[in-house]
């Protein structure tokens, strides 16, 4: 099946990782993108690990633009976006 999203996201069956509103200081490699093979990583839970974020740094998680848990398994193509507790007043 072909279309004109096809290979966007989905670059040699991996998934692409964003970090918001500074999070990215946070992990060991200090970059706000990453892809991942989700042989490396086939939760939201351990891409957080493997980021090096500590517990509960991450408030917020979207796959696809819809919440997500850390047990949301990830597969090529998809789109995580995390970002830090967020506060309001």
């Amino acid at each position: 099946m072909s279309g004109i999203f096809e290979g966007v996201s989905d670059v040699a069956g991996r998934f692409s990782v964003t970090l918001f509103a500074g999070l990215e200081e946070h992990t060991r490699e200090r970059r706000a993108s990453r892809d991942y093979d989700p042989r490396e990583a086939p939760t939201v839970g351990a891409v957080i690990e493997s980021l090096g974020l500590a517990t509960g740094a991450v408030g917020l998680v979207l796959v696809n633009g819809a919440h997500a848990g850390l047990d949301c398994v990830l597969a090529p193509g998809d789109e995580v976006a995390l970002f830090p507790p967020l506060g309001g007043g």
